[in-house]
Order: structure tokens, then C-alpha cells, then sequence
């Protein structure tokens, strides 16, 4: 091996092992009060979780006692709500791709030091948002009785059909083409973790084959899509089963 075909395999691995570039596009906000009801300015409220490279964020209330956390990866979410002469309230929340999820909180004046932890929740309604995104698990994908890919899962989808149907896994091979509110192929969007994977063959109507079995869940969107979006189609977002915080590579 030369010096030169050495260095190119050398830095093709360094860039491998980056952590992925992800547009996380979650958020956490609500509101801080006290128990009067009235809202608490200058509130600390601290959100942790192993998907986030730097583990944990950090904002403060603004003076109508609002906070909000943006650019958060889907995960498990440990939020903290603090301020001085109160308990702190502790509570995790399962956080999926492409929603605000609101977790207020009641602080209680006690001692210093003292934590009041509150059951998880699972984020299911967005009252924020005027999208209102499909979210489909990894589980929900796996007991799904069709070939796991993203064109064929989409018929799960109100509104959302496909040209051909998937019988078995018959089509597993050959794309099927998702259409919404009448649009052909070419109006879909896909994402891989917020990066267009459409291919510009056939005006964008064919897209990449993705490996569902490396996709922790899938956000389908059909209408009020965001900014991002560049047809008016199915907007379909694919969100990566590893964390942040895991280094892979392959050499062959």
C-alpha cells in the first residue's frame, strides 16, 4: 500500500467515526409555578439524557415563568425543575423525533436539597405545533405485516397511500411510491436524521434504499410541513437507532 492510498484510507476512517451530524428538531418547554399558581421567573430547569453529547441543557424561565429547550435528539429525558426556596421536581419524559413535548411543573417552597420525583410520561400530544407528525416505534415498525421499508410502512399513515400493495414483503426490493392530497412521487421528502436522502433520478421521485433494521423510529408528516420541505408531499423523517454519544465504523 502506498503513502498516498494509506492516508486517503486513514482520514475515509476518521470521518466514518464521526458522531452523525444530526438536526435533532424535538423540544422541551412548559411552564414553572408555584403552588399558588403563580408563575415562577428565574427557574432553572435542566434536561439529561445519554443521547445528548454534551449530557445535559440548561435554560432559565423567562419573567411569565416559560422555558423551552430546543434541538434535543429523541430519547429518554430526565427534566429538572429548580429555583432557590423551593423542592425540585424531577420527571423523565420519552421524547420522540419532530414534537414539543410540555412539561410544566409545581415547585413547592422546602429545604434545600430536597427532590420530589413524578412518574415518567410518554409525549403524545403536541399542543404547541400546528403539524402534528405520525411516529412509529421500533417496535410498532417490527410487528408492522409488510416489508420494513419506509415507503411500504407509510400505508400506516392516515392519508397516505401506495401505488402498488405490498403483499409479503413482494415489493421489498422495488419501491413503492407513497402519494398525499393527490401529489406524485416527486413531492415526497425524505430524511435521514433531518439530511435529504432524495436522489435528484426521476425529478427526486426515487430515493435511497435505507436500512430499516439501523432506524430507531419514523416520523411521517402530511400536512404543514416545515421550512425544510421541499415539495408539498409526504414528509418522512428517519431517525437513526444509535446515540450521539456512540462511535461505529466498517472496514472492508
Amino acid at each position: 500500500m502506498n503513502g498516498s492510498l494509506f492516508r486517503s484510507l486513514l482520514a475515509s476512517l476518521a470521518l466514518v467515526g464521526l458522531p452523525s451530524l444530526a438536526i435533532a428538531q424535538s423540544t422541551i418547554s412548559g411552564v414553572i409555578r408555584d403552588a399558588s399558581g403563580a408563575v415562577v421567573a428565574g427557574a432553572s430547569v435542566e434536561a439529561t439524557s445519554d443521547v445528548l453529547i454534551e449530557k445535559s441543557r440548561t435554560v432559565t424561565t423567562n419573567g411569565e415563568g416559560r422555558y423551552s429547550i430546543v434541538d434535543l435528539r429523541p430519547g429518554e429525558y430526565v427534566v429538572k425543575a429548580s429555583a432557590e426556596g423551593f423542592s425540585a421536581v424531577v420527571q423523565s419524559v420519552v421524547l420522540p423525533a419532530d414534537v414539543t413535548a410540555t412539561v410544566d411543573a409545581t415547585l413547592k417552597v422546602g429545604a434545600v436539597g430536597e427532590t420530589i420525583n413524578i412518574e415518567a410520561r410518554v409525549a403524545t400530544v403536541d399542543v404547541e405545533n400546528a403539524s402534528h407528525p405520525e411516529t412509529l416505534s421500533r417496535s410498532e415498525m417490527d410487528a408492522l405485516p409488510t416489508a420494513r421499508y419506509m415507503q411500504a410502512i407509510a400505508y400506516q399513515i392516515p392519508g397516505a397511500h401506495i401505488d402498488r400493495p405490498d403483499v409479503g414483503g413482494s415489493y421489498q426490493i422495488e419501491q413503492n411510491y407513497p402519494t398525499v392530497h393527490g401529489g406524485g412521487a416527486g413531492t415526497n421528502v425524505y430524511m435521514l436524521d433531518g439530511l435529504l436522502v432524495n436522489t435528484t433520478y426521476s425529478d427526486g421521485a426515487i430515493q435511497q434504499y435505507i436500512d430499516n433494521a439501523a432506524i430507531q423510529e419514523t416520523t411521517y408528516q402530511t400536512s404543514n410541513n416545515n421550512a425544510m420541505s421541499s415539495g408539498g408531499g409526504l414528509y418522512t423523517n428517519l431517525i437513526p437507532r444509535e446515540g450521539g454519544n456512540q462511535y461505529h465504523f466498517d472496514f472492508f
